[in-house]
């Protein structure tokens, strides 16, 4: 009955090529917004990242057109391969939406530029893993490349060695450190899929993350851009004015009532999720792994141990 299901859908979606693939570049055009969803990707490019050296075996969990009904079937010797595709560029030409439980997934279909090489990938939570929108890649070379950027980060790894895939040492630094940025490369991540190569404290380090949430699960969308969540573009120890002590409390992953969201991210990153809907007027609720934050506001009002319930509050 599944096999059945997926031959249907990709049939149906090979009319939908078929009938509207002349729309693509026109619905490029349209779609102005930096966070791209899977509808909006046709007509868009992108780039085949690097892969973890224990994944190269594996290929791309991307099929030629042909035995893209068997790929979905999970026949992993129909991947396409690592060394014939990275770095790679690849032009979306349709996307076809298909119900996947609560929510929609996508069957993407791609052209390999330099090849014309026909493609079918199907999202997973309406991400396509194993690209980077290139745009992305232009536009964070142009934010960043020669830039100083201040670190949200106490520890980054080395950079690491592509051709061989070893595994590089950590660089340790503090929040709000400086760092140069020497270079900019795509990653072997869809979640993280570009790299500031940083120096910090005389050290080559490597700093991955994502420019835009195009590629990225809806779920995890938010209202500031994703690099916020590793970076200052200004050093923060001047522009937020914070006393020593408190930079202190931040560098040691201390978190008190009165503290500010700002410097609750900064000291625990950013919560696995938000409630702002059932706790009232300007209450929100930030909940970690055993931990619930509650802020009024901008301020936190109280800390829930949610394994033991216990509650710090003023």
């Amino acid at each position: 009955m599944k096999q059945k299901s997926l031959r249907i859908i990709l049939m149906v979606s090979v009319l939908l090529v078929l009938l509207l693939g002349i729309t693509g570049p026109a619905r490029a055009e349209e779609a102005s917004s930096p966070n791209l969803t899977p509808e909006q990707w046709v007509g868009h490019t992108f780039l085949f990242l690097d892969l973890p050296a224990d994944k190269r075996s594996e290929g791309y969990e991307i099929f030629n057109k042909d035995q893209a009904e068997q790929g979905f079937q999970g026949d992993r010797s129909v991947r396409i391969p690592y060394a014939q595709h990275v770095g790679k560029q690849v032009t979306v030409t349709d996307v076809v939406t298909y119900p996947a439980g609560d929510n929609n997934e996508y069957i993407v279909y791609l052209s390999e530029n330099n090849t014309g090489e026909k493609l079918v990938g199907r999202t997973m939570r309406g991400k396509l893993d194993g690209l980077v929108l290139e745009a992305d890649m232009t536009k964070a070379r142009q934010q960043f490349l020669g830039k100083t950027i201040y670190l949200k980060n106490r520890v980054l790894p080395g950079v690491y060695d592509l051709s061989s895939g070893a595994a590089p040492a950590a660089v340790t630094t503090k929040i709000g450190s400086a760092a140069q940025v020497i270079d900019v490369w795509a990653g072997i991540q869809s979640q993280d899929p570009i790299w500031l190569i940083v120096m910090v404290n005389g050290q080559k380090a490597t700093l991955p993350l994502a420019y835009s949430y195009t590629n990225q699960p809806l779920s995890t969308w938010q209202n500031s851009p994703p690099w916020q969540d590793v970076l200052f573009m200004e050093n923060p120890r001047v522009t937020f004015g914070w006393p020593e002590a408190l930079w202190e409390k931040i560098e040691t992953g201390t978190v008190e009532v009165g503290m500010t969201k700002e410097q609750v991210r900064l000291s625990w990153g950013r919560p696995a999720s938000i409630d702002e809907n059932n706790y009232g007027p300007g209450k929100s609720v930030w909940n970690y792994t055993t931990k619930a934050l509650t802020f009024d506001g901008d301020n936190l009002i109280s800390l829930e141990n949610t394994e033991l319930g216990d509650t710090v509050a003023p």
